[in-house]
């Protein structure tokens, strides 16, 4: 009888309407579906703005037919829901009306199985503010409905309702929504601002794993230069791994890939330094999310290996630092290669930590940081699942740091180790610091090669056995310019120097069915102090984009995307410079092999041009496309571990930093600094390098023999998860 007065009472004759984001939800579900959209894939953000473009409800149809709501796992306002089934059985009826669209609305409705009715946007019209009133008053009539909401939005719909029902918002909007309809129930308690952006921010980067891959990712970044903090090498794996645990395969892909983009897109930040409009951020988003598709799939592949006895645990440690070296060797050959920042080279001047590459080669480094990175985080999992057991993480973290120390030990009683008296060579290395906008310039040309020239002539104020100028310090091929011929020939017997310099070479080319009548290299030059060419090399790594377009025959498009207007074609082999001392150590007889710009970086370029007879390594290069940046700190620590894989000197001449010469322990024994005291100013340098002779690694011997085993392991690695995946049985639903 009681049931039934209610039911008759005028009040509950009024239909209720009922808001769903923020105010039956804790959170706006088209923001929910834009998260887990790009949860599970980044990229569609770019099919999210062009849906936007064709209007908001457009955009909330897309989004909904494409992501699945879970209504269960919705965070509901649970005491207004306690109210509204109160009013449902009472004998109100109860409409939800929402913005959302009509598939993201449905389930929630299905799932509280209050509602009557259900209004929603439907790809046509978004249902939100004063679409909304238009609808309900059109509906219901005028006065004709209470409403129930939650934002400035609905302050839209407030004044065509009766009732104002004021849901899980402030109390600004509390009292505005009084004025615009008759006070109603308020649900206030609890309320706060960030209740949506952190929902959303939950979703697409705390539940996805993204922001702790990013931060991951940044913090391998400051492990490399300037930063050096190399500490942060060491824990990144592991909060990679930690990032994607219980993920599925294709969202370990995705944490790895969010990883790989923020690594490098904050250490190659230095691209966008290039004076060329438009150019260097198209190459740095592309070279950037080509680079990371290596660390998503290393996290592909590692995340998802299974295994609860420590023989497992260490086995998967070893398997995941093998992957890691195995894409390092890919990218170091993939496309032409760029094996910038390898794992390994973080640690760059831990110089006796790095002696093990003499054997490895820096892919050894590399292995070493993962697997001590896994284990570590195999020791930490133990102490959370094993709580009880005080000594259950020891086992994870021992070996790998019983290698550390082992290697540091040998590393450090390996530089300590007495040399054999040696002779000495005195080079003179120029510094330049051409500002890169004056490549083009040929009006500049003179100027700059004068003032090359100037520089040399006051650093030679004593007797120097070599001079060396950088990469791209000659404006033009002494070949084509005759007067700059002229002044080089005349220069070395002036002061009776030799000299290594950079600078285009022709010769006649070989293919008959090329339109071009010479082939033109990236060469390095050696003359004698009579005035004659002793020897050249030509330039085997080109940099793409910069000295070749890739696939220009097949794409000829692809040409409109670089500014170089042609290219060079590269060399086959290194070369041997022999070099004549009649300065400071008289009757001695040095060979040096030549490396032009990034080749440095190359581990099995370097192994190649280091002979037994090579006495040290001479690496010409420009480094002034980047400004006063970190890229000339990276590429010296990328270089430091030629010398030490090899047991050679390098010897480093660049156009702006960071010019120095580094022992064949990896030990950098002098720097150039400007009068500023900076490395990117112009200037020159006298380095006495003592020369003697030198045990061939066992490197310089097999070359990439650890990183081939490691590629190796990884078949092997993905054979037998094809072999397990293949032998699950096949059942069906029934």
């Amino acid at each position: 009888m009681v049931n039934q007065v209610m039911s008759q009472s005028p009040e509950n004759q009024i239909p209720l309407v009922v808001d769903m984001d923020g105010t039956i939800i804790k959170t706006d579900i088209f923001m929910e579906c834009i998260a887990r959209l790009l949860r599970r894939n980044p990229f569609s953000i770019f099919q999210i703005l062009f849906w936007w473009t064709r209007g908001r409800a457009h955009l909330k149809h897309q989004l909904g037919r494409r992501v699945k709501i879970d209504a269960i796992a919705l965070p509901y306002n649970e005491k207004f829901l306690t109210w509204l089934r109160e009013q449902k059985i009472a004998g109100r009826k109860i409409i939800l009306a929402t913005a959302a669209d009509i598939k993201m609305a449905l389930p929630v409705a299905n799932h509280l199985g209050i509602f009557d009715e259900v209004m929603a946007s439907e790809g046509v019209t978004n249902l939100r503010s004063h679409n909304k009133l238009k609808a309900l008053v059109a509906r219901f009539g005028e006065r004709g409905f209470d409403y129930a909401g939650n934002s400035v939005v609905d302050l839209g719909v407030w004044p065509g309702a009766r009732k104002a029902i004021v849901v899980n918002a402030s109390r600004a909007v509390a009292r505005r929504a009084a004025h615009l309809a008759e006070p109603g129930e308020t649900f206030l308690e609890g309320y706060s601002p960030f209740e949506i952006p952190f929902h959303f921010f939950s979703e697409l980067f705390l539940r996805s794993g993204y922001l702790l891959s990013i931060v991951a990712g940044i913090l391998l970044a400051l492990a490399f230069p300037k930063a050096n903090v190399e500490g942060f090498a060491w824990i990144a794996p592991a909060l990679l791994v930690l990032a994607a645990k219980n993920k599925s395969g294709a969202d370990a892909f995705r944490i790895g890939y969010a990883f790989g983009l923020a690594f490098w897109l904050s250490t190659l930040y230095w691209l966008l330094l290039i004076p060329v409009a438009g150019f260097p951020i198209l190459g740095w988003l592309s070279l950037c999310a080509f680079l990371a598709l290596f660390s998503a799939t290393w996290l592909w592949l590692v995340s998802n290996w299974k295994g609860d006895s420590w023989i497992a645990r260490w086995l998967w440690s070893l398997g995941g630092a093998a992957v890691w070296v195995a894409l390092e060797m890919l990218r170091a050959r993939l496309l032409g290669g760029f094996p910038w920042s390898f794992m390994g080279v973080s640690q760059a001047h831990m110089t006796p930590l790095i002696q093990f590459a003499s054997f490895t080669g820096v892919y050894g480094i590399s292995f070493l940081i993962v697997w001590t990175s896994l284990s570590l985080f195999s020791a930490v999992r133990m102490v959370f699942e094993k709580p009880k057991s005080r000594f259950a993480w020891q086992p994870e973290i021992a070996l790998p740091l019983f290698a550390v120390a082992g290697l540091f030990a040998s590393g450090e009683f390996k530089m300590q180790s007495p040399s054999p008296d040696a002779n000495t060579l005195r080079l003179t290395l120029i510094q330049p610091s051409i500002p890169q906008n004056l490549i083009w310039d040929e009006t500049a040309n003179s100027n700059r090669f004068q003032q090359l020239l100037t520089l040399s002539e006051n650093a030679l104020t004593n007797p120097t056995d070599l001079l060396v100028w950088p990469e791209s310090a000659v404006p033009e091929s002494p070949e084509v310019n005759y007067s700059n011929y002229t002044a080089i020939t005349g220069f070395v017997k002036a002061h009776h120097v030799w000299l290594i310099f950079n600078s285009d070479d022709f010769v006649p080319a070989l293919n008959p069915s090329s339109n071009e009548r010479y082939d033109v290299f990236n060469s390095a030059f050696l003359f004698s102090p009579d005035g004659k060419c002793a020897a050249i090399y030509h330039k085997q790594k080109l940099v793409m984009f910069g000295e070749y377009i890739p696939l220009a025959r097949w794409l000829p498009f692809v040409k409109w995307l670089t500014p170089i207007t042609g290219g060079f074609a590269a060399g086959d082999e290194p070369s041997q410079f022999e070099i004549n001392s009649s300065g400071t150590s008289p009757g001695l007889t040095v060979t040096a092999s030549p490396l032009i710009c990034f080749e440095d970086t190359f581990p099995q370029l370097g192994r190649r041009a280091t002979k037994n007879d090579t006495d040290f390594l001479v690496n010409l290069t420009n480094d002034g496309w980047f400004g006063d940046s970190a890229e000339q700190w990276q590429h010296e620590a990328n270089a430091i571990f030629r010398a030490v894989e090899n047991n050679v000197p390098l010897i480093r001449c660049c156009n702006n930093g960071v010019t120095c010469w580094i022992d064949a322990h990896g030990r950098v024994r002098e720097i150039f600094r400007s009068r500023s005291g900076d490395v990117y100013g112009p200037g020159a340098m006298t380095v006495e390098m003592p020369v003697q002779s030198h045990a061939q690694t066992f490197y310089n011997r097999h070359g990439d023999w650890f990183g081939w085993i490691c590629v190796i392991w990884t078949i092997g690695i993905l054979a037998r998860q094809k072999i397990s995946m293949g032998a699950k049985p096949n059942i069906k639903e029934h």
